[in-house]
Parts: structure tokens; sequence; C-alpha cells
């Protein structure tokens, strides 16, 4: 039996031209392996992993494979409410610049603007140590970089806490995916402490390890094997 991958049926753009296999027909091939596992339904649904893609392409100023990611997430599933909630979640990880450039790309792909609220926002009461407390929950402990921002700075801890609370637990896209989609962001950028820090969250998420690594491996069409190394740290170094 054959053991090729079908490179036409997946979606790197670079696989269907020819220019890759006029080169080396290995290399291919090799690659196309590689987009299997990122574009089809494996531990993880493909169309999550088209949204994992689309995000780290964001963040990597990667604005054709972010639209293109995004339309193969939406044409295998993806809601726009749960586009929204990525949104946010890029948001939270890599500010408003980036957040700007995934909303515009959402915004084309769906075809619809966000409407203006409809309700004035309610009070949202939190202090220090209701944050500090938070992140305790979260971690099982406070980091030392919460416990300097909650000494010098505990109005920013207090959004941070709203807005992580948002992103991760209450968002319109379910906690494990977002905490899967951080680690393929986060593995494209080469960041092992922050793989470890959502393959954990991802894991009380109730992610299995195969969609950790699946979600990591979707860092490769974004930033090359490269990614793998710090991905793979990040994973081994949280598992129990």
């Amino acid at each position: 039996m054959p053991q090729n991958a079908n490179h036409g049926a997946l979606g790197s753009e670079v696989l269907r031209s020819p220019e890759i296999a006029a080169v080396s027909p290995k290399f291919a091939e090799g690659y196309a392996r590689v987009r299997e596992v990122t574009d089809t339904d494996g531990a993880c649904q493909a169309w999550a992993k088209a949204l994992y893609m689309a995000c780290a392409a964001a963040v990597r100023t990667q604005e054709d494979l972010v639209e293109r990611e995004l339309g193969r997430a939406k044409a295998l599933g993806l809601s726009l409410t749960q586009a929204r909630g990525a949104a946010l979640a890029v948001m939270i990880s890599r500010g408003e610049g980036v957040y700007s450039r995934f909303t515009a790309a959402v915004d084309g792909v769906f075809g619809e603007k966000i409407a203006e609220p409809t309700e004035p926002s309610p009070d949202f009461a939190l202090d220090r140590q209701a944050a500090l407390d938070y992140f305790t929950g979260y971690f099982g402990f406070v980091p030392d970089y919460i416990e300097l921002m909650a000494d010098d700075a505990p109005r920013a801890l207090e959004g941070y806490v709203l807005m992580r609370e948002w992103a991760l637990a209450e968002n319109l896209l379910e906690t494990k995916h977002v905490e899967l989609l951080l680690c393929t962001v986060n593995a494209a950028e080469f960041s092992s402490r922050f793989v470890n820090v959502h393959a954990n969250g991802a894991r009380t998420a109730g992610a299995s390890e195969a969609e950790i690594i699946e979600a990591v491996v979707c860092a490769i069409p974004i930033s090359g094997v490269a990614s793998w190394l710090p991905g793979a740290d990040g994973i081994m170094e949280g598992r129990p």
C-alpha cells in the first residue's frame, strides 16, 4: 500500500503548488506528513487545529496564513462565537496589535463585525487577596511574578485576573481549546515556560497528552521545526 500523503488534500498552499516537490520530493513528502497531523482529525479535531494555527500565525504576523487557516477552520465547523473567544485569548497572550489583526481576519472570513454592547457593564468586585486566591486555585501556589504585581501594581493584577478568568474559564471557546491554542502560540514563539503553563492548564481542562502534542505540532507550519524543542520541553516539564 502507498504510504505517501495526499498533498492536494492538505491546507498548505506551498504543498499544493509544485515548487517544493520540484526541488525535493522527499522534503515535500516529509512536510506533507506533518501537515497530515495538523490538517486532519486526530486527537484534536481538524477545525480546532486550524484555529490554533491561525492564532499563532497572527502572533507571528503571517497575515495570509491567518486568513487561510481561519477560512479552513470555518469550513470545518468553527463558529463565529468561538472565533471571537479565540481573539480575546490571543489578546491576553500577545496584546492589542495581534488582537486587532486577528479580529480583522475574523470579520473578513465570517463577513460580520462586532456589534456595540447593548447593556451597561456590571460592577466587578475584586481585591488584591481575591486576585491572589485565584492564582492559588489555578497553580496551587502564587508565582513570584504575581506577588510582584500584587505588591506594587495591585490594580493591574485585578485587571489581569478579570481578563484571565474570562479568557480561560468563561470563554465562548471551550477552556480546553483556549489552553491548547496557547500551547501552539507559545511553541511558535519558542517559549517552553508558557507551553508548560498552558499544557498543565489543558490537562486540568481534560485534554489528553496526544491533544497537547498535536497542538504543539501545529506550531511547525508557523515557526518551523525549531518550535518543537521548546514545545516538547514545556510538555515534558509539566508531566506528572
